[in-house]
């Protein structure tokens, strides 16, 4: 069971705006790749991660539970790549 980066970036931008199209615009994505991606997610996991029958999107405890975990393995990368993001300094002889 493989869960990408991305498949947590989408499911953290729809608990932030309540909406898969609202998501799909702030991850730069077609709202269908968006839907499906998390409903992949939700398979591979066993768990339903949102309520849908609700208008915003309403996050599930199991959902949330993943979220906060995402949110630190987001982080985590971010703070793994960011030195390599710096300018590189040129070096004079």
């Amino acid at each position: 069971m493989l869960i990408t980066l991305r498949q947590m970036q989408y499911v953290i931008a729809v608990a932030d705006t309540g909406s898969f199209s609202k998501a799909a615009d702030v991850c730069a994505a077609d709202q269908s790749t968006v839907s499906q991606q998390v409903k992949l997610m939700e398979e591979r996991l066993g768990v339903q991660l949102f309520d849908r029958n609700s208008l915003p999107v309403r996050v599930t405890p199991d959902g949330q539970a993943l979220i906060e975990k995402a949110k630190d393995i987001i982080t985590r990368v971010e703070d793994l790549i960011a030195p390599f993001k710096q300018p590189k300094k040129v070096q004079t002889v």
